[in-house]
């Protein structure tokens, strides 16, 4: 299992001041455990993002933490959370979680699907229904990705379960065995392929019914809220 290494320095900036780091391409972050209190950081961004490209959420970090007297502590961590901004999905703020390589994780782990379904070339379609696993392990078990092999799925209604990922050792599943990963599905008929598209266009005029109503209200609405604030205002003033 890889180890990477990534630099942070204790923050002094909290709140609505994080904005600050932010427009110099920095990212603030909080590290805590279950022995650890949490600790405020800060990180270039630049030094993230290719490190969380190649770990992700499960391989181990040694992060090496500075403080404003220039002291360096190193904590191995997880990436435990990555919060974005949902315009340009720029990290907005990072949560790590410093192991104790002796006790046993719980995280979340990416599968890969491997192998070419025969039942997809008989006109069946592949429906994935899980794409990572939760399970347990200690730190150095941990594995990058898990791999879900669907080369046996010949015939129409066929899954793949939990059951059948090869865990490595030491690896435990937190899902249940019979829980289906993948599934071929037979291909629509024309009345169930009409029926479907017929269910979208009715989701779709609702929607556009629901924008209406919601312009309309607001326009209603507009002036008496205009109103008030113009109240507000006066009797403030008075």
């Amino acid at each position: 299992m890889a180890t990477f290494t990534l630099t942070a320095k204790t923050r002094q900036i909290f709140g609505k001041k994080n904005k600050i780091l932010r427009k110099q391409e920095i990212v603030p972050a909080v590290v805590y455990g279950r022995k650890t209190q949490p600790l405020s950081l800060e990180i270039k961004l630049k030094d993230f993002l290719p490190i969380y490209h190649k770990a992700g959420e499960t391989d181990l970090i040694d992060l090496i933490i500075e403080d404003e007297e220039g002291k360096k502590i190193t904590k191995k961590v997880l990436v435990q959370e990555v919060n974005r901004d949902y315009i340009n999905n720029k990290p907005l703020h990072l949560d790590f979680y410093e192991v104790e390589m002796d006790k046993p994780v719980t995280t979340h782990v990416p599968l890969i699907f491997v192998g070419e379904p025969p039942a997809v070339k008989l006109g069946g379609i592949l429906v994935k229904s899980m794409d990572e696993l939760e399970i347990e392990a200690l730190p150095k078990d941990l594995p990058h990705a898990l791999e879900v092999d669907v080369s046996s799925l010949d015939s129409f209604d066929k899954s793949v379960y939990v059951r059948d990922v090869k865990l490595p050792p030491g690896v435990k599943s937190l899902v249940k065995e019979d829980t289906p990963i993948a599934t071929i599905n037979a291909p629509l008929t024309e009345e169930e392929l009409e029926e479907e598209l017929g269910k979208v266009k009715t989701v779709a005029e609702v929607e556009v019914e629901g924008e209406k109503k919601e312009e309309k209200e607001e326009g209603e609405g507009a002036a008496p809220t205009e109103e008030k604030e113009e109240n507000k205002e006066v009797k403030s003033e008075s």
